[in-house]
């Protein structure tokens, strides 16, 4: 794991959530905890944008046979 996300992990969001205010927002923690585990996974499987690549080619007229 980087140590970069767990530090930006560790300032924004556990220092966010130790703060009465925002307790209400932190507490459902299956809320936004788990969704956000699942798009770490997937976005460490795969490329960046790959998807948006794929969508893009399926729209070119040509099938994305050539190269642009």
């Amino acid at each position: 794991m980087n140590w970069g996300y767990v530090s930006a992990f560790w300032t924004t969001v556990v220092m966010n959530c130790v703060q009465p205010v925002n307790w209400e927002a932190c507490l459902p923690v299956q809320d936004w905890l788990f969704p956000a585990i699942g798009d770490y996974i997937r976005f460490k499987t795969e490329e960046p944008y790959a998807s948006e690549k794929r969508a893009l080619r399926e729209f070119r007229l040509d099938g994305g046979r050539t190269e642009p």
